[in-house]
């Protein structure tokens, strides 16, 4: 099945602390290539999103963003470092015998105490965290393929419309080709006779004719053109990445027609030869959106 490497894919997992949201967002790319933002301490989950990309998708450039709704308040706690605010404490009764000091303590005077009270960030376990980034990448990956399918067929049918283009344009190549070498032996006659009235030129005539064929026979760059069509044909029934197959195809059916203009004797071969060209660069285009 022909994709695009265009798509987007969005998915949702809720847990009982937090709602994950993973979004997906994918261009064309010669390869894969995966851009994540994750949470900085997410190393791990960052890691499975990757691979699980990895294995659902063959090229193109994917843009992964997460969004982290809390659900219920975990991020921060603050811990008392006993030892040390005890320590304070034989220090504040050992100034108070030779100081005037108050006897309580004001909780200004406690926060000022270095160190004594620390602030900590509270972790999700681990397994939660990852469990909940497979899941939504899972789902988001699933989104994003139907979407890069559901426009691969727009691709597919475009790329089709354009062969059978192209292939109008070969049969009128080929028809002209074949008339090419007749037209060329009745005008050689015709200068020959202009100029000469002897009969014992048939021999010469038959040698230009035959270095004129050789030289304009396309026969087999027209043999490879209906072998290149007719992969194209089988590469897009493939059920996998066919995008740089395709391209490859493109690029040797555009050797083709060039090295058949180059041969070319007429002004209608010539012409075809220019809309196969247009015809090839439109379908090109296309090619180079396709996975």
């Amino acid at each position: 099945m022909v994709r695009s490497m265009t798509g987007f894919g969005r998915g949702v997992t809720t847990t009982d602390q937090l709602q994950l949201t993973v979004e997906i967002r994918s261009v064309n790319h010669r390869f894969l290539e995966i851009s994540t933002r994750f949470p900085k301490e997410w190393t791990e989950a960052e890691v499975l999103a990757k691979k699980i990309l990895s294995t659902k998708v063959a090229r193109g450039k994917l843009d992964v963003s997460v969004y982290v709704k809390e659900l219920v308040p975990f991020g921060q706690v603050v811990k008392i470092n006993w030892p040390l605010v005890n320590a304070y404490k034989e220090a504040r009764d050992e100034l108070r015998q030779q100081i005037p000091l108050d006897d309580k303590w004001s909780m200004t005077e406690i926060l000022q105490l270095d160190q004594a009270l620390t602030l900590e960030i509270k972790e999700l376990p681990k397994e939660e965290i990852l469990s909940a980034v497979n899941k939504a990448v899972e789902e988001a990956t699933i989104a994003l393929i139907q979407m890069r399918e559901k426009e691969g067929q727009v691709l597919f049918e475009t790329v089709l419309g354009y062969k059978e283009a192209l292939e109008e344009q070969i049969a009128v190549i080929k028809n002209v080709s074949q008339k090419a070498v007749e037209k060329y032996r009745e005008k050689l006659v015709e200068r020959i006779n202009e100029i000469s009235h002897t009969d014992h030129l048939e021999e010469r005539l038959l040698t230009e004719v035959a270095i004129f064929a050789e030289k304009a026979d396309i026969s087999e760059e027209l043999d490879r053109l209906a072998s290149h069509l007719k992969q194209l044909d089988e590469t897009l029934q493939e059920d996998i990445s066919i995008g740089r197959k395709l391209d490859f195809l493109m690029q040797e059916m555009h050797r083709e027609i060039n090295t058949i203009g180059s041969k070319n004797q007429s002004v209608e071969a010539a012409t075809a030869v220019v809309q196969a060209k247009a015809i090839l660069e439109k379908m090109r285009e296309q090619v180079q959106n396709i996975e």
